[in-house]
């Protein structure tokens, strides 16, 4: 009976992660290490200590005194900003609570059947596991069409500027005219704008809220004009029609590469379906799999090889556009 609870607990765990390494795309992944990021870093580097001030006070502005004294510590400061990034409608400590609640009551469910206490702990992590790639789920469908609409939004802007008006009232324009998550952002611009905020710190708020390579081009584009002056306007007609063309090659790259994604389905499910198959067909031939303990160190060994595996061909498949 334990071994058929590591059993199932391993089968569940392996095909969740598998799908989670295929199914997760390239598009709308935060930029990390591009050169665009190193500018706005060093851009951040150039703020005095009260603008620094002002973003983290920006920050903490919408914790409880539970959730700030959770932030301090770095793997749930991650944690509340994975939950910002994926625009839930909870807050980061009711979503931590129910997380810890769930992962307690599954503990002591299995406890009280009496399975082995490490299946327990795997288990419970589970639960934080699934959040964490749930998360990761929402973030990148948000990032993505963010970064979807964002050429429109560009080409919004463009044309108020050309109409001579300022570059704030454009923010505003593209939080009326345009739907979540891209007007939230920029009437949340607009907001500070209208606080009093400089528009360096509006801007870097932005892109750390939004950190996509989109993004950080269009921060770009407009800390340059405010630090060197130009033609605003040019620079944002030539950064949408980069973007379009990104977009574009993304695409192409997604359709061209299908056949191989496909490939990668069939070959992690083959595995699958020829134990399902050996179930109905010949339940006997799988004894030693659930009897020996050798049985189940194969499925194991199995099961983090097809994770590596799923995750190497995800790799391949993806291209960084």
């Amino acid at each position: 009976m334990q071994d058929l609870w590591m059993f199932f607990v391993l089968l569940f765990l392996s095909v969740f992660f598998i799908s989670q390494a295929l199914i997760l795309p390239a598009a709308g992944r935060k930029a990390k290490h591009s050169e665009l990021v190193k500018r706005l870093e060093a851009s951040r580097s150039k703020l005095d200590s009260k603008s620094r001030s002002l973003l983290n006070e920006q920050y903490l502005k919408g914790l409880t005194p539970f959730e700030r004294s959770l932030v301090k510590f770095s793997p749930f400061a991650r944690f509340q900003k994975n939950v910002e990034l994926a625009g839930v409608n909870s807050s980061f400590g009711n979503l931590f609570i129910a997380a810890l609640i769930i992962s307690v009551v599954f503990g002591l469910f299995l406890l009280m059947l009496g399975v082995q206490w490490y299946v327990v702990i795997a288990a419970m992590a589970s639960v934080w596991v699934i959040l964490h790639f749930h998360l990761q789920q929402k973030i990148v469908k948000r990032l993505n069409k963010f970064e979807e609409q964002l050429p429109e939004a560009l080409d919004i802007i463009r044309r108020m500027l050309q109409a001579g008006k300022p570059l704030n009232q454009t923010f505003h324009e593209v939080g009326m005219e345009m739907e979540a998550p891209i007007s939230e952002e920029f009437e949340n611009t607009f907001n500070l704008l209208n606080y009093g905020y400089d528009l360096r710190l509006a801007i870097l708020q932005m892109a750390d809220r939004v950190p996509t390579v989109s993004m950080l081009a269009f921060s770009s584009a407009v800390m340059l004009q405010k630090e060197t002056g130009g033609n605003l306007s040019e620079n944002l007609e030539k950064v949408s029609v980069v973007l379009r063309s990104r977009f574009k090659l993304a695409r192409k790259i997604r359709t061209l590469s299908a056949e191989s994604r496909l490939s990668a389905w069939i070959l992690i499910l083959a595995p699958f379906g020829l134990f399902l198959g050996l179930t109905f067909l010949n339940p006997e031939y799988l004894d030693p799999l659930y009897d020996d303990p050798a049985g189940i160190k194969m499925i194991s060994i199995g099961m983090v090889s097809l994770f590596l595996g799923s995750a190497w061909i995800k790799k391949i498949i993806n291209f960084e556009v």
